[in-house]
């Protein structure tokens, strides 16, 4: 159905000198203006076989179990063709249910597959010019026997913070390998979150001021660069102090890094990526780790979710008041709509439903500045793959990158927002999302790239001249792990 083919132009018109580059490089974990997509290659579900419980009481039943590593690499042409460039994967090592509860860190068969399709897995995505990005849990780590003996590798009870539950058991209550632990009261620091809500009571909070485990944890990090993964997705950041996540990597150099500091204020989020930043660096915030978009995630939830088109620039303008990540810090801000942890079965419902509202949102986050994650469910199980691999084109042939330069406008009760190469009228793209055709750039101009549902994209056609035969082109193959 179109919508919009046939509608004669409004005369609307934006004077623009178009940006000469074809498509701004993939560049380095702490670029700016980082044009990259990336796909979460996983969901919660996704390590689980039989029949489960979700958290609103809804059962589900599942057959993944040792099977998602073959199921990703049979996708991996797909991911490459739908023009994605980073892949974050389930956490590698072997250890408890997802993997959050990591045991065995050098054991890298898992309940997602054996280390054999685990390795033929990153190949296969790393052919396809795909770049892996682990999952990776190092604020805390699960005993192999009882509460804190630590295997492959072993670690001393120092690299347990001495504020950790561990301590506060009965001697007798425990086991003998982990009475002689508590016996000899050697232990780490205070935690650096004492908070009840940054505190994670499921397994061994580890103490990163020791000099010995920040040693180990990056040595553990070079053995999953030696395996295949190209960066690294921090979980639980809020756990541990952030100076080290810029430690890691300084150390690891990924070519990709984000952090899950899960918190709606964009300023909280702002304040946590300043301090990764390597400040013995001539341009320190270009180091930065990147984070998660928690505040634009929430915002499109209510906005999107409830009709409110019209006060989605509020998103984009910094203000204070309902701004996103990307207003306040948007080149190192990772956007999304959904995540492992934020639908269903985690939560009781899914924060969108695989309706028309579900494309508004990616129309939002695939054309607005900042890093877009796309949902696996999304994308192949509720088959909107079509629809998103259109947005993502459309991302592409404009250049809109992490940095993009945005003007927003009403149209009604409508949301338009203009998106350029640099903080001008310069533009090469147009978004329209909300109800109504009123609203129709020239023609002679602007090129109508793909709609759905009360959203529409346009690419300024000059632009799209000069960058269509490179993003159509296929992905270069990476280099193998050496």
């Amino acid at each position: 159905m179109s919508r919009y083919r046939h509608k004669q132009p409004l005369g609307f018109l934006i004077v623009a000198a178009i940006h000469t580059v074809i498509g701004a490089p993939a560049l380095a974990q702490g670029g700016y203006n980082d044009d990259r997509v990336m796909i979460q290659g996983f969901m919660w579900e996704s390590h689980q076989k039989g029949e489960y419980t979700g958290s609103g009481g809804h059962k589900y039943a599942v057959d993944w179990q040792d099977k998602w590593y073959d199921h990703v690499r049979s996708k991996a042409g797909e991911i490459a063709d739908a023009k994605f460039d980073l892949i974050w994967l389930p956490p590698p090592s072997q250890g408890e249910g997802a993997g959050y509860h990591p045991k065995e860190l050098y054991n890298f068969a898992n309940n997602y597959g054996s280390k054999a399709q685990h390795q033929a897995l990153l190949a296969a995505l790393l052919a396809k010019g795909i770049e892996p990005i682990a999952d990776v849990v190092i604020n805390h780590r699960n005993g192999s026997d009882g509460w804190a003996v630590f295997k492959n590798p072993a670690w001393p009870a120092e690299f347990i913070c001495s504020t950790d539950e561990f301590w506060d058991q009965a001697p007798d209550s425990v086991t003998p390998q982990d009475k002689a632990i508590l016996e000899s009261s050697e232990r780490g620091a205070i935690d650096y979150c004492l908070r009840s809500d940054y505190n994670w009571n499921g397994a061994r909070d580890l103490d990163h001021t020791n000099p010995e485990l920040r040693k180990a944890i990056e040595t553990y990090l070079n053995m999953l660069k030696a395996l295949g993964y190209r960066g690294w997705r921090y979980d639980m950041v809020k756990g541990f102090d952030p100076q080290y996540v810029g430690r890691y990597n300084r150390a690891t150099k990924p070519t990709f890094a984000v952090g899950e500091f899960w918190d709606a204020d964009p300023l909280a989020l702002s304040r946590w990526i300043d301090a990764t930043r390597w400040r013995a660096q001539p341009d320190p915030p270009k180091s930065a780790c990147c984070a998660f978009d928690f505040a634009t995630y929430e915002r499109l939830k209510d906005l999107i979710g409830n009709g409110k088109y019209k006060d989605l620039r509020a998103i984009t303008f910094k203000d204070g008041q309902m701004d996103g990540l990307i207003a306040v810090n948007k080149d190192k801000a990772v956007t999304f709509i959904e995540n492992h942890d934020t639908g269903f079965p985690q939560k009781q419902f899914d924060s969108f439903g695989n309706d028309a509202k579900l494309l508004q949102a990616y129309a939002f986050i695939l054309t607005h500045p900042g890093i877009p994650c796309v949902y696996w469910k999304h994308y192949f199980d509720w088959n909107r793959g079509d629809a998103i691999k259109a947005l993502i084109r459309a991302r592409k042939y404009a250049g809109v990158h992490s940095g993009s330069y945005i003007r927003t406008e009403d149209h009604g009760e409508s949301y338009v927002a203009v998106v350029g190469d640099k903080p001008s009228d310069s533009s090469t793209l147009i978004v329209k999302i909300g109800p109504g055709l009123e609203f129709k750039p020239d023609e002679a101009v602007w090129e109508l790239e793909t709609f759905g549902d009360d959203y529409a994209v346009w690419v300024r056609r000059a632009r799209k001249a000069e960058t269509k035969p490179v993003v159509d082109k296929a992905k270069e193959p990476l280099p193998a792990p050496q």
